[in-house]
């Protein structure tokens, strides 16, 4: 019974973080940032800059309406 509580816990806490990170406003910006930084490096296709870029600007408006409809997440808290 006591592993299968570690393991109901260590399940909890993985989804207690993929929820935290899925708000994660800052770090949604710092990734665009970091995007812009790769494109600049020519580290990155057009295409593949456009494609991320696309992802995390859609992302960022879930986040920004995650919010404005009351949800309690959106800090970085691990």
């Amino acid at each position: 019974m006591a592993f299968f509580n570690g393991l109901m816990y260590v399940f909890k806490e993985i989804a207690k973080r993929a929820e935290n990170e899925r708000w994660d406003e800052e770090g949604t910006r710092d990734e665009l940032v970091r995007l812009h930084q790769a494109i600049e490096a020519g580290a990155l296709t057009d295409e593949e800059f456009e494609r991320r870029e696309t992802e995390l600007l859609e992302r960022l408006e879930e986040i920004v309406e995650h919010k404005r409809q009351g949800g309690s997440h959106g800090g970085r808290q691990a």
